[in-house]
């Protein structure tokens, strides 16, 4: 008989737990959401369809090649294509595939991308119609220049650092290089150009001294006479004192 009491009671207390929550629930809004008209609240750290990401405010692509994300991978999904530049000898991505299907977003990759690159996005509409469709190449997960702005903004991770342009200085200095190499051939050319008349002045000066030179050789001539004169006086002395000469004999 106590039995039978106690299984009656512990019945009806689960009926009126049962009722309680029933009565709890008709005074609250509703939960069920009209999907997919009403798309659900996701959180930050929400681990969606994996993407990659490139510079908000440049464009260019992070992927760097380092391969650390497909060495991490345990079950072996990305696979990456690069290959070495001749001129950078730097590591340049070609590819980059990774197979949803296999997938079991762990977020391993994302924790050891160094450029926050592969990221988690809120995407979680991953139906196909087939398996080969969930295999997405380095095209279809490259995200917009405004999409990894967002995810950058809401996953609080730091903005990419700008690359050094090293090719922009060397452009600049050598056209800088060109101008100057052009003014020196310029100056070298007109220099001939305004030495010239100073050459024929020179050429000038000798003929301008000639007379001089004739002035000097008339000199002589000049002098001539004076010598000549001098001659004659001392001829003509002699004759003058002939008379006395001749005075004194007498």
């Amino acid at each position: 008989m106590a039995n039978l009491l106690a299984r009656a009671f512990h019945g009806l207390n689960q009926v009126r737990r049962g009722l309680a929550t029933v009565f709890g629930h008709s005074f609250r809004e509703p939960i069920t959401k009209e999907y997919p008209q009403v798309v659900p609240e996701i959180t930050t750290n929400f681990r969606g369809r994996l993407a990659l990401t490139v510079n908000p405010e440049t464009g260019d692509h992070l992927c760097i090649s380092c391969r650390q994300c497909e060495r991490v991978c345990p079950d072996k999904c990305i696979e990456i294509t690069s290959s070495k530049s001749a001129e950078t000898g730097k590591l340049e991505l070609i590819d980059f595939k990774i197979d949803h299907g296999l997938c079991m977003f762990c977020g391993l990759c994302t924790e050891v991308c160094p450029t926050y690159c592969i990221i988690n996005t809120n995407d979680f509409e991953l139906s196909e119609y087939a398996r080969e469709d969930l295999i997405y190449d380095l095209k279809k997960l490259t995200l917009s220049q405004d999409e990894s702005a967002f995810y950058f903004e809401r996953k609080e991770m730091p903005l990419p650092k700008p690359k050094p342009a090293k090719a922009a200085p060397a452009a600049g200095a050598a056209a800088a290089a060109k101008p100057a190499a052009a003014a020196p051939a310029a100056a070298k050319a007109e220099a001939p150009k305004a030495e010239a008349p100073k050459a024929e002045e020179k050429k000038e000066e000798p003929k301008a001294e000639a007379p001089k030179a004739e002035e000097k050789k008339e000199e002589p001539k000049a002098e001539a006479p004076k010598a000549e004169e001098k001659k004659e006086e001392k001829k003509e002395e002699p004759k003058a004192d002939s008379p006395t000469a001749e005075e004194k004999k007498d």
